[in-house]
């Protein structure tokens, strides 16, 4: 190692005199900081690497600045003074490039969240990669608030950027050993540490991460970016790069089926039980609808329908006073949703367990508990009436949807309309702008166990009807249309994109419980259902705005099993979740341009069985956050029990899908 001579030191100063003098203490002049670590191949210091600070870009398209720079000691340290960013959003982020440019190692974090010290390693890269692959492409990093932001932030989830060892989070349940998770994420990291080692590798990691449409990675961390955004890509020769080195332990002795990277949310550990539904609000954060009141015993004979709205942080925390109470939220199901201006809206399905305690007059008064929605303030206080359900008669609670209504999915509209399928009295209910707001129900055109609305660009409001294998259409002046076909089957969720097109998840045998079908009834079918295939039926119907079918639908394959939620990501492509089989699947949708090359519209991009992952349960719902992760509700366990059949968390597939402009209202748009 070499010394500095006086002179050096000299000049060092002199800059720090520069930049001081340029500085001041008024709190809104940029101030001088100092970052400084370590780059690590494994434990061992990378000599030589040129290390350079960047503050990324806060448009998509837009050039990252560079702050400072600095190059790597024999112990791989460095050290960059800079000027600190006087926006609290700003991100920040790190690239240690080596001599011959092939290896490339990151880490992000928040102007304000800067570690005393940070390591950059293979596992920090692979995690940047990641999190943050719908804003980097090669070393530029641009994107708006908040889902820049909140990606930066999950980095923290899959490594501690101070030390580049593994979180806490993904180190422990329900990850850790519960998930495939941390095993992959190690092997991922060897395969980038394989580069390091024997330089010669780099050229099968390019050979094997090169794009579907020939775009050859010149580093390791667009090696990781490309490995990301194709995770279905070249699994297997991957897979055998990550055995030829073990830097990180524990890690897979077998391959994947996709290198996808999921984790598993439990908000407070004592809160999820039967999460339906999730809603994103402008800043990201997850409004959940919850089935039942928390218990981790299956079999506890007393679990009611719960009346707690569940928020949760990008990563995975509760929000400051979460969760909340009032407004008559009682056993929601599949409906939560914001409005234009942000309030949270949830439908009181009236979920309870098989020994639930009942309401004083018997269980007739039990029906008045799934009639109506639930609205909220965006700092969760409750905005609808408490009611009371300890006194006789008792007293409902929220808005009334209809009679004897059983809601379940919800759509909101650019008119700051709030739309509600009724499920079990087989109407739709249009809540009107105000406080307390009108309603307008429309019922007995043809509507059988309607279970799911979405809007699309004309304001027009589609429903599925899942009893009679169809789909409906409201428009703004109130006229239905029937779009009966035989694209339906047992239809559940309904999605649109940014074309019009509506997208409808086709069950195949579904039979929700809000009619003649008891709960225990469906328990005992679903109890009864195969992880292991598809359902017959098991398919995905494109509908064009005009009413007619695309000319492929329904679309198969990708691991449909058996389709309940489905959404669409800011390019146009469909997630769909599965109630069976343990897997997520992805299709190209409308806008081929968006897809890899040779695929059409309806083709599945997931592979033949889906992205599976052992930590999905009976997955009801998916949405997409800002950030561009998939979010799925563990809703019920794989063998639900009639008193307790809810599952407890939340999954997130990381940085796989195009971000979407939260909250989600009418069709979806680019953030």
């Amino acid at each position: 190692m070499k010394r500095k001579g006086f002179f050096g030191y000299l000049a060092i100063l002199s800059v720090f005199a520069f930049l001081a003098a340029c500085s001041s203490s008024d709190d809104n002049t940029s101030q001088v900081a100092i970052i400084s670590g370590y780059v690590q191949h494994g434990t061992s210091p990378v000599y030589g690497s040129t290390v350079t600070l960047y503050r990324a870009a806060s448009s998509v398209g837009g050039a990252p600045t560079a702050l400072g720079t600095s190059q790597t000691d024999t112990f791989g340290k460095f050290r960059i003074s800079y000027l600190a960013p006087e926006d609290k959003r700003a991100i920040l982020y790190l690239i240690a490039q080596d001599q011959t440019g092939s290896v490339q190692m990151a880490t992000v974090f928040g102007a304000f969240q800067v570690p005393a010290e940070v390591v950059l390693n293979e596992r920090t890269t692979a995690g940047t990669a990641y999190c943050m692959a719908r804003f980097m492409d090669g070393s530029n990093m641009a994107g708006p608030y908040p889902g820049l932001q909140n990606a930066a932030k999950m980095l923290g989830n899959l490594v501690d950027p101070a030390s580049g060892d593994i979180s806490k989070v993904l180190n422990e349940f329900p990850n850790g050993d519960s998930t495939i998770t941390r095993d992959e994420f190690n092997s991922l990291a060897n395969m980038l540490a394989s580069c390091v080692e024997t330089p010669g590798t780099c050229f099968s990691i390019f050979e094997e991460t090169t794009t579907p449409d020939g775009l050859v990675p010149e580093n390791t961390l667009q090696a990781a970016i490309n490995i990301a955004h194709f995770p279905w890509w070249n699994v297997d020769p991957l897979f055998a790069i990550s055995q030829s080195i073990e830097i990180y332990t524990p890690n897979l002795q077998s391959a994947p089926d996709a290198w996808t990277l999921a984790i598993r949310y439990e908000g407070n550990r004592h809160e999820l039980d039967g999460p339906g539904n999730v809603a994103f609000d402008a800043d990201g954060n997850a409004w959940i609808a919850n089935n039942y009141t928390y218990s981790a015993d299956r079999l506890d004979p007393n679990v009611c329908g719960d009346d707690h709205l569940i928020a949760l942080t990008a990563t995975g925390d509760d929000l400051p006073g979460a969760p909340y109470q009032g407004g008559g939220l009682y056993g929601a199901g599949y409906g939560v949703i914001l409005d234009k201006d942000g309030y949270v809206w949830v439908g009181n399905f009236g979920f309870s367990g098989s020994k639930c305690p009942v309401p004083p007059g018997g269980k007739e008064n039990q029906e008045i508990l799934w009639n109506s929605v639930s609205k909220f303030r965006p700092d969760g206080s409750p905005i609808s009436p408490d009611g009371d359900l300890s006194v006789n008669p008792v007293i409902p609670g929220g808005y009334l949807s209809d009679e004897d209504a059983r809601p379940q999915g919800m759509a909101a509209d650019w008119e700051g309309n709030v739309w509600v399928a009724n499920c079990r009295s087989a109407s739709v209910t249009k809540f009107l702008p105000g406080d307390p707001p009108e309603r307008v129900v429309y019922g007995d055109f043809g509507l059988d166990k309607p279970f799911d609305v979405a809007i699309d660009p004309l304001g027009r409001a589609w429903i599925t009807s899942n009893n009679n294998h169809s789909l409906y259409r409201i428009d703004p002046d109130g006229k239905t249309q029937f779009i009966g076909d035989s694209v339906f089957q047992r239809p559940m969720g309904i999605a649109g994109d940014s074309q019009g097109n509506m997208w409808v998840s086709n069950s195949g045998a579904l039979d929700p419980p809000c009619g003649e079908n008891t709960i225990q009834a469906f328990i005992d079918f679903v109890s009864a259902l195969s992880h292991d295939k598809p359902v017959p039926g098991a398919s995905v119907s494109m509908i064009m705005p005009n009413g007619t079918p695309s000319a492929g639908s329904p679309y198969t394959g990708g691991g449909l099993y058996m389709p309940w939620g489905i959404a669409v990501d800011g390019d146009d492509n469909v997630f769909v979740s599965n109630f069976t089989g343990k897997r997520l699947s992805y299709l190209c949708g409308a806008d081929t341009s968006n897809c890899p090359p040779g695929f059409e519209t309806g083709d599945p991009i997931s592979p033949d069985g889906g992205y599976t992952f052992e930590g999905l349960l009976r997955v009801t719902a998916v949405q997409i956050d800002p950030s561009g992760n998939v979010w799925l509700t563990n809703n019920w366990e794989s063998v639900p029990a009639p008193t307790n059949p809810g599952g407890h968390q939340m999954v997130v597939f990381i940085g796989l899908a195009a971000p979407v402009k939260t909250p989600l209202i009418g069709s979806p748009r680019k953030p």
